[in-house]
Parts: structure tokens; C-alpha cells; sequence
């Protein structure tokens, strides 16, 4: 019983306020009386399926998986501005793409959901992304893939 009260708060929290990490989620519930770890709510989380979205104010926020649509759930170039893309370098053969905090993985699989021929994959972190190219693509190459997925990027 307490549990699925308790997963009905975070629904509820989730729903009401932009939250972007388990730390103020956390604060939210304790202030509404419950008193969980990180570990318990990380795994409430995943059985309610929550995901994070971008959001122009915090980064990402949570949201739940009954709230997107299929097209809320595949980023696009309206909810996945390539003006999170700060800039692209070069180091031997890899491109490395900075964005702003928190938008890396979501513009990585943008980029992977292209599949374009001169781009082998992407590996993401917070807010720099390994572009791994597929030979014998140059940097040119991969510049103008680049330009076409993310149209604004100066690239």
C-alpha cells in the first residue's frame, strides 16, 4: 500500500512541477511526508517508466510515459533544436560535437536515427558527443551529414 501511494506522489509531483533530477524530486516527496533513498526512488521511477524530455528551462525534465505521445517520444528537430549544438572539432578521425548541458544524448540519437551514410555511430555523454565516422568519410564529410540532420549548426 505504501508503495503505490507513494508511486501515485511521484506521479502526481511529476505531473505538477518541472523536476530534473532525483535530488529535488526527493525534496518534493519529503516534504509531502515520505521518507525513501535514492535507490528506492530510482526504481519507482523505472517501474513507472518515467523518462526525461528536454525542456528550454532546466535541461531535462521528468515526465510520464502515458503523457507522450510516439511523436513526444522520438526527438525531432522541434523538440530537439539543433541550437543545443555549441560546436564541432576535430580530433584525428572523430568529430566532437559540444551541446549544452544534459542535451548530448538525446541530439546523439537524433543523429543515429538519421543513419547517414558517413557516420558509423555516436557515443554520448552530458554535453559532448564522440562522433565516429564510417570510412572513408572526411571531415568534410561528416560536416555536411551533419549540416543536414542539424540544419542551424555551424559546422
Amino acid at each position: 500500500m505504501v508503495k503505490n501511494s507513494r508511486k501515485q506522489e511521484i506521479k502526481r509531483v511529476i505531473l505538477s512541477l518541472k523536476i530534473s533530477n532525483q535530488d529535488e524530486l526527493l525534496e518534493e516527496l519529503r516534504k509531502l511526508g515520505y521518507e525513501l533513498t535514492q535507490a528506492t526512488l530510482s526504481r519507482d521511477l523505472k517501474e513507472l517508466g518515467v523518462a526525461k524530455m528536454p525542456d528550454n528551462e532546466k535541461g531535462y525534465i521528468y515526465v510520464l510515459p502515458e503523457k507522450m505521445g510516439m511523436q513526444e517520444r522520438m526527438p525531432t528537430s522541434l523538440n530537439m533544436p539543433s541550437v543545443s549544438v555549441l560546436s564541432l572539432e576535430f580530433s584525428y578521425q572523430f568529430g566532437i560535437l559540444r551541446t549544452l548541458p544534459g542535451f548530448a544524448s538525446s541530439v546523439a540519437i537524433y543523429i543515429d536515427s538519421h543513419h547517414a551514410k558517413e557516420i558509423a555511430g555516436t557515443i554520448a555523454g552530458d554535453d559532448t558527443i564522440l562522433i565516429i565516422p564510417r570510412e572513408p568519410a572526411s571531415h568534410d564529410d561528416v560536416r555536411r551529414a551533419l549540416k543536414k540532420i542539424l540544419p542551424s549548426i555551424s559546422a
